[in-house]
């Protein structure tokens, strides 16, 4: 027996058009990679983000300071951010809890002009800057012919709006720049801004623990940092466009910034939200201490002297026959190079104590070798108790880029 189906006709067309249809906005690019590697690249799927305290939770040193000189801008307050200043006038900068809505943030990095500069000088300027190590970025191959390229992304609020400055370039020396213009919209508006880099094929771009990239991000930048040579690669020292704001203008103006990512492709994705201890144990790699995390170091915390964890009663302190004390703390994580070392007594004074032969520091170690006899002034718990003598004091140990 026969049977015969009848099917009312219809346009091939329209039909392989529908196909594209439940892909997707950007279905139809990832439906075109060639290869896993190129899929994973265009979604940015695994670690992605090469920046390390982005969304502002870590604040070891601090949640306020005054940005006033060149000379006392390096690392205030949140924990890898850093910032280039030298205006006439004064930055406060703070933790602030204006965030962007539905982004998952809970604090943002404020500035608040709290000194005017009306007339930024051809060589003044003040801007963030993010040093990221060499390490970490060894393996975009920049300098060579299979430079990958890299987006930035991050979101902004300012009280002026206008063209800022947005820059790419070495952290150790400024053999090429990438520089483009960050755009304010809307006054008093959190803004989502991207940025996809072009991977340099040259210059010179640290590969170990130096630093290997910096990202700049002008808020006010004088003539002799200004280009008009956009969205490529140059090897001249400037980082902003000709257009740039005076930021530094009026007291009171404000901005804020939060969520600052870079990961390797042509594509901005989510922030990646790492979990707090993880954070923390990154930024651990450049600075730690013996205070508490939230505790600003050189704060009167007599109650807690942090050095080797203990005050003197283990057998990490011994003492020789001539009363000397050899005390040890180990670092963790293993820091980037041999950081520098501050010691705080147990009212927050920083200082020494009387008789220290040495105080050092490597990698992974503190080592101290004193006398059992505190400076004046500088009140460390010296204390000798039966075979358990010592001497006890906060520190912090700064191995920053």
């Amino acid at each position: 027996m026969t049977v015969r189906v009848n099917k009312s006709s219809f346009n091939i067309r329209e039909k392989l058009s529908e196909l594209e249809r439940p892909i997707g906005l950007k279905g139809s690019e990832l439906m075109r990679a060639e290869t896993a590697q190129d899929a994973r690249d265009f979604v940015s799927a695994g670690r992605k983000n090469l920046i390390i305290n982005g969304d502002v939770r870590v604040w070891q040193r601090g949640t306020s300071a005054t940005l006033n000189t060149s000379t006392n801008t390096q690392h205030k307050t949140a924990d890898r951010w850093n910032h280039w200043h030298d205006t006439d006038g004064a930055v406060t900068e703070s933790r602030s809890t204006d965030v962007p809505a539905g982004a998952g943030f809970y604090y943002s990095l404020k500035h608040e002009v709290s000194t005017a500069d009306t007339s930024i000088a051809a060589g003044q300027y003040h801007a963030h800057k993010y040093d990221i190590e060499g390490y970490d970025v060894a393996h975009l191959m920049w300098g060579t012919s299979q430079a990958k390229p890299i987006t930035v992304s991050f979101w902004v609020k300012s009280s002026v709006v206008g063209d800022y400055g947005f820059c790419v370039r070495p952290g150790a020396n400024n053999s090429r720049l990438y520089v483009d213009t960050l755009k304010i919209n809307q006054a008093n508006t959190w803004e989502y801004k991207t940025f996809t880099v072009p991977g340099c094929t040259d210059g010179t771009w640290e590969k170990t623990n130096s630093a290997g990239m910096q990202v700049q991000i002008s808020l006010a930048m004088g003539t002799t940092y200004q280009t008009s040579s956009l969205r490529q690669w140059i090897s001249v020292l400037d980082v902003s466009p000709t257009t740039q704001v005076n930021w530094m203008a009026t007291v009171g103006n404000t901005w804020y910034i939060t969520g600052l990512q870079l990961e390797v492709g042509k594509n901005a994705t989510e922030f990646e939200h790492r979990s707090y201890g993880e954070e923390l144990a990154l930024c651990q790699r450049y600075y730690q201490k013996s205070y508490p995390t939230e505790v600003t170091p050189g704060t009167n915390v007599s109650a807690s002297l942090g050095f080797a964890g203990m005050e003197g009663r283990t057998g990490m302190s011994n003492v020789s026959s001539t009363g000397e004390h050899f005390r040890g703390t180990k670092l963790f994580p293993s820091m980037r190079t041999t950081p520098n070392i501050t010691i705080y007594d147990r009212v927050g004074n920083s200082g020494k104590i009387t008789g220290t032969k040495y105080l050092t520091a490597d990698y992974d170690n503190i080592t101290a070798s004193v006398q059992n006899v505190c400076a004046t002034g500088f009140q460390a718990k010296c204390i000798n108790v039966g075979d358990f003598g010592g001497i006890s004091f906060h520190y912090t140990a700064n191995a920053e880029l």
